[in-house]
């Protein structure tokens, strides 16, 4: 695929982003994650042949006044021109996010680069790196202070902090996947904003295999584990039933916090759509305190085309 027919894309997703985040948690949290998996391992990065794109937004907790909303849009491809026929793969792409929780807000660009290497005839792995910029905002407006005068809380601020590195290792064949990743690996400060501290670096850790039932129906089961310093690591598990790569329906469950029903459908050979909505059982179920995620995906390869080498079913 040629330059040309990217850049639409790309910039159509930026304009998209950009009003998106200024109307919307350190690291924002998607339900579906199989399917947003470039967001958080820039490993992924050239996993296809062609530009991969997707944006999403999950709005959680709905019915919570200033309840956390999220966005984000990623789009990559394989750089053709440098990769070679021995198997070696070059992959570049963009992530671009925005986290709003009441006045506190979150923006990051991150460009992303990965190189895949053959294991074996059937395996690759792929590593990842990922430098980008993060904003971190404070609205003094947004919240009423019982205290005038406290030392912490004086005016309304905006941090950039340059550069946030994130790294990720994928490891995959045509039927499963294995992934690892790391987010502010570069312990970004925030000094301007209440009182100084360090953000503390995030992993992830992931993983799935696809099923095949007859000619048609796949069932594929993944899970990812999140975790970050001293706190309580946090388990996704996601269970889809796929029907020709046409509609899939899915269950998740996230401990000691929700579960999730799943929707995905492909149309139009070159567009998906995925739709979840979670629904809260923790302490903080109190009303509707439910959430919903919808993530539109595009591609410039038809879906009818053949798959290239060592292609992962699992993640699509």
């Amino acid at each position: 695929m040629k330059l040309n027919r990217s850049i639409p894309i790309f910039a159509g997703l930026f304009a998209v982003f950009i009003s998106s985040a200024a109307s919307a948690q350190q690291t924002p949290h998607f339900t579906n994650f199989l399917f947003n998996a470039f967001a958080v391992n820039p490993a992924n990065a050239g996993l296809k042949e062609c530009l991969d794109a997707r944006i999403g937004y999950r709005n959680q907790w709905a019915g919570f006044d200033d309840a956390p909303q999220t966005v984000v849009a990623t789009a990559h491809q394989r750089i053709n021109s440098i990769s070679n026929n021995r198997g070696v793969i070059h992959g570049a792409g963009i992530i671009l996010q925005g986290d709003a929780t009441g006045p506190t807000g979150r923006t990051s660009a991150h460009a992303a680069y990965s190189v895949h290497l053959p294991i074996t005839r059937k395996t690759r792995l792929a590593f990842g790196l990922g430098v980008g910029v993060f904003q971190y905002r404070f609205d003094l407006a947004q919240i009423n202070v019982p205290m005038a005068g406290d030392p912490l809380l004086q005016s309304s601020e905006t941090e950039l902090m340059f550069p946030d590195i994130n790294a990720g290792l994928w490891l995959y064949s045509k039927h499963w996947f294995v992934g690892f990743s790391g987010g502010h690996l570069t312990n970004p400060r925030l000094s301007n904003i209440g009182e100084s501290y360090d953000m503390t670096p995030h992993f992830n850790l992931m993983g799935g295999r696809i099923f095949e039932v007859g000619e048609k129906m796949s069932y594929i089961p993944a899970a990812q584990l999140l975790f970050t310093g001293n706190s309580t690591p946090s388990l996704d598990v996601n269970f889809w039933a796929d029907y020709d790569n046409i509609v899939a329906l899915g269950v998740a469950f996230r401990s000691q916090d929700a579960v999730a029903g799943m929707l995905k459908f492909n149309f139009l050979d070159y567009f998906t759509i995925a739709y979840a909505y979670d629904f809260t059982y923790s302490k903080v179920r109190l009303g509707p305190s439910n959430a919903h995620e919808i993530i539109l995906g595009i591609t410039a390869c038809p879906r009818t085309e053949k798959a290239g080498f060592v292609p992962c079913n699992a993640y699509y």
